[in-house]
């Protein structure tokens, strides 16, 4: 019987690990800044770049690890508390990919921003090791504690450029509305392990199964729960923090905020939904789904017409693509999952080259970064401003890059479930937010300034990160084939 256990137990801990070395990793590399901090503070030198490379290290492991992980069958471990499956995995990978993409720019972000503490990219370690947990969490209080976790660290991070007001702000901002947040899961968590009890996905799966009616206290339990992940998604009407933190929180960081966490956060979402409470969608799900993406839709389309900073403006961006990214939930089918994958994987990739856009603009030197920062781009760097000029085209969804064909999928899922009202609302908040990218592009090509503006140019890891973003979103079209297969594998693992 002993041996019985071992062997389970051996399991467990194969099966984990990916975070298993990346905890370790964390403990490691935070000790070994402790103890070499008080030699380069003496020696009048950074720190950052020998952590930089060891964390770069520690995550470049970690993929491998998972790209080699045995354990690939769907299966519960732990207890029930995570499950191991094939779409874990590649979610993981996703994951792993963009905070590597995001740490290739923190290293020369922190150099010209004179930002000294090391802890930033022990910070990223967490980040990904949250995140992870996260998408393999299989119970509502494994979810709850990896939220609490990754939360913690944006708290930090939001606040951390201490000699900024804005960031300061943003961070007071960004820890209140996120404690309300938590508290509204702990509450949906509570209901329903008052109606149910248990917290298991899986159990929770098998008892609403066999439900006849629709429970008062099981549905208010359900809405708190998804309610607080689409806060933390910055859903409308759960939006209110997401255009102060975007602003006043650090460049670096509002790159995290905006590519990392959301597939890990809709992972959870559609096991929620999808898998748990199924049986509830059409009482509860399709109209939450429904009203959170018009509002994100309009919210995010009208918000950002009067902007005049490039942060704010990407804000309201951020808040109408998540409403696309609702109303391919709200369908309720297979179409509609694999167009949300199809959106989050374009959406991850565009907002990284449009955040590592405004790092190249030096936002380091200012507070506050405007549009007319941008003049001049195209005489001094004719190519960059003409890739993001593509960009730009392809987040208002300008035919034939990655942005329209995401788009279409979307529109495509609704058409398909009926929803012809909301698709010709969705294309006309779609050409009414196209309005502020074309602002954009009349700024780099059109407006001319008197005197010529200096642009600093671009570090080959910078300029690595731009050009792979770039060619993989402008050159979707060419070969969309794994892009298609990956989400529609994933779809397929949620959907029953």
């Amino acid at each position: 019987m002993n041996k019985i256990n071992f062997l389970l137990f051996q399991l467990d801990v194969i099966s984990l690990f990916p975070e298993i070395f990346l905890a370790f990793s964390f403990l490691i590399i935070l000790l070994y800044g402790c103890f070499q901090v008080v030699i380069a503070t003496k020696l009048y030198t950074y720190l950052n770049p020998i952590i930089a490379r060891l964390t770069l290290i520690s995550l470049i492991l970690s993929l491998i690890l998972l790209c080699n992980n045995p354990v690939i069958i769907f299966q519960t471990i732990w207890n029930g508390t995570f499950v191991i499956d094939d779409s874990s995995v590649i979610l993981k990978i996703i994951v792993i990919l963009s905070i590597i993409f995001c740490l290739l720019l923190v290293e020369d972000y922190l150099f010209l921003a004179k930002i000294r503490p090391y802890e930033i990219f022990v910070f990223f370690i967490g980040i990904a090791l949250s995140l992870f947990l996260l998408i393999s969490s299989y119970d509502l209080l494994s979810i709850y504690l990896n939220l609490e976790f990754l939360s913690l660290i944006f708290y930090i991070l939001a606040a951390w450029k201490k000699s900024s007001s804005f960031s300061a702000e943003a961070g007071l901002k960004y820890f209140i509305l996120g404690s309300l947040a938590s508290i509204f899961f702990l509450f949906g968590a509570s209901f329903i392990y008052l109606a149910t009890g248990t917290t298991n996905l899986g159990a929770l799966a098998l008892i609403f199964d066999k439900l006849n009616a629709f429970s008062i206290i099981i549905g208010l339990g359900l809405t708190c729960l998804v309610s607080s992940l689409l806060f933390k998604l910055g859903c409308a009407p759960y939006h209110m923090w997401v255009i102060d933190i975007y602003e006043g929180s650090p460049t670096i960081v509002g790159l995290t905020f905006a590519s990392v966490p959301k597939i890990a956060l809709i992972s959870v979402i559609l096991k929620l939904v999808f898998i748990s409470s199924w049986n509830f969608f059409y009482d509860l799900w399709e109209n939450l789904f429904l009203s959170c993406a018009l509002l994100s839709l309009f919210f995010g389309s009208l918000g950002g017409l009067g902007e005049i900073k490039l942060k704010r403006v990407l804000g309201y961006s951020a808040i109408g693509h998540i409403g696309f990214v609702c109303l391919g939930l709200a369908c309720g089918n297979l179409e509609g999952i694999h167009s949300v994958f199809m959106y989050i994987f374009i959406y991850i990739l565009t907002s990284i080259y449009m955040w590592a856009y405004l790092l190249y603009l030096k936002p380091t030197k200012k507070k506050l970064l405007s549009l007319v920062d941008s003049v001049g781009l195209m005489r001094s760097n004719p190519i960059l401003a003409f890739i993001t000029c593509l960009m730009f085209f392809s987040l208002a969804g300008i035919p034939p890059f990655g942005g329209f064909f995401a788009k279409m999928l979307v529109f495509l899922a609704l058409i398909d479930s009926y929803f012809f009202i909301v698709c010709i609302l969705a294309i006309f908040a779609s050409v009414i937010s196209a309005f502020y990218y074309v602002r954009l592009i009349k700024i780099l090509y059109f407006e001319k300034s008197k005197t010529w503006i200096h642009f600093y140019s671009l570090t080959k890891t910078h300029a690595f990160v731009l050009s792979l973003v770039s060619f993989i979103t402008l050159f979707f079209v060419c070969n969309p084939n794994i892009f298609y297969l990956i989400a529609y594998k994933l779809s397929l693992s949620f959907f029953i």
